[in-house]
């Protein structure tokens, strides 16, 4: 995976225990955070740094579901239900990120990303930035 590749809307499999030693950091508690090989979906990429949400498979306290509208690429990405928690976001150095995507051996090739379109991306963001019922 190149520089040029890490944009927002880009859904990558990531080593987080990489992501971490490269510099990268997560807004959870510590026991809440992912730990092993995990599908991550970029929504933002500034000055050389890039902000990522894990996804699951499985819904659970607190997870959002994740629109199928806008999405290209593989078919497991494309036509999987899929979920992210508003609350766990990592930030990580783009060196971080493809040394990440390496070691969780991430399979997809330039030009044939698993993407989310702009619009959902943008449509996640504004929902991060809203303040959490409690």
């Amino acid at each position: 995976m190149k520089h040029s590749e890490i944009v927002p809307g880009l859904s990558s499999h990531l080593d987080p225990i990489v992501l971490q030693a490269g510099g990268g950091t997560f807004t959870c508690g510590r026991q809440f955070r992912v730990l092993n090989d995990h599908r991550f979906l970029c929504i933002s990429v500034s000055g050389g740094v890039s902000t990522w949400l894990p996804l699951y498979s499985r819904n659970g306290p607190g997870r959002l579901l994740l629109t199928k509208s806008g999405r290209t690429g593989d078919p497991s990405w494309t036509s999987r239900i899929l979920y992210y928690h508003p609350e766990q976001k990592w930030t990580a150095p783009i060196a971080a990120v493809i040394a990440a995507a390496q070691a969780a051996g991430e399979q997809s090739k330039p030009g044939k990303r698993s993407m989310l379109s702009a619009a959902e991306v943008a449509r996640i963001v504004a929902s991060l930035n809203q303040p959490s019922a409690v």
